[in-house]
């Protein structure tokens, strides 16, 4: 895996109007219906509305896992973690959407209109023909200085590459001119450097059409989540 299909994954999240909700029911049978999200943006979370009654909300009295799903073509994204119920008027307010206004003809502080709120631990993904399965720790250990996945890169074994942050900015192919940057800044990686992307790390993330990212970016991504995290 690596920091390209962490980037398709967040493309197809957020290009899906309905999604695939997992919750165990009353009787401890699985329970999957769809279900629109709430401006889908990546893989970390999700919001959905529901209706304090719906059958949803009432699996939720007995635990909190569950699973969502996004579909794309030959796509797909599992994410696997922990649901809450959102009642709170802030939130409800914030997430509120007009078309909601033919569930709940009260508004946002209708009382029977709440906010589910989904927490990604464990990601399964197929994606152009490519696999992967990682938790949300894993991903948001920093691996580099560009913010690159060297944990499930191929050059790890193949070559005896420790990576940047092992080799002191020195993996196999030499010295590298982005983690040379970081570490002479003294930053653990480009997420904390308020010039990213800068044109060394854009030189790599969106002008390489042989080796840079697919989609551009992808590795910028990846910094500004280990970015966000750390704060």
């Amino acid at each position: 895996m690596n920091a390209n299909i962490f980037a398709k994954a967040a493309q197809i999240i957020k290009a899906c109007d309905v999604a695939y909700i997992g919750l165990v029911d009353e009787a401890g049978y699985p329970m999957v219906s769809t279900i629109a999200p709430i401006n889908p943006d990546s893989i970390f979370e999700a919001y959905f509305a529901t209706g304090t009654r719906s059958n949803k909300c009432k699996c939720l009295q007995k635990g909190s896992q569950g699973s969502v799903c996004y579909h794309s073509g030959g796509d797909n994204i599992t994410l696997v973690g922990d649901v809450e119920v959102l009642t709170d008027q802030p939130t409800k307010s914030r997430l509120w959407q007009d078309e909601f206004k033919d569930f709940w003809p009260q508004g946002e502080s209708d009382p029977a209109y709440c906010v589910l709120k989904f927490t990604t631990r464990r990601v399964l993904l197929w994606i152009d023909n490519e696999s992967a399965s990682f938790t949300i720790d894993e991903l948001l250990t920093v691996q580099s200085r560009c913010g690159l996945l060297c944990k499930w890169c191929m050059f790890r074994e193949s070559h005896n590459c420790g990576g940047c942050v092992e080799t002191n900015g020195h993996p196999f192919h030499g010295e590298c001119p982005v983690a040379t940057c970081c570490q002479q800044k003294g930053l653990p990686h480009c997420g904390d450097c308020p010039e990213i992307p800068c044109d060394k790390l854009r030189a790599y993330s969106y002008d390489d059409p042989d080796h840079g990212d697919n989609p551009p970016g992808a590795r910028v991504a990846i910094c500004q989540a280990w970015a966000t995290i750390a704060r």
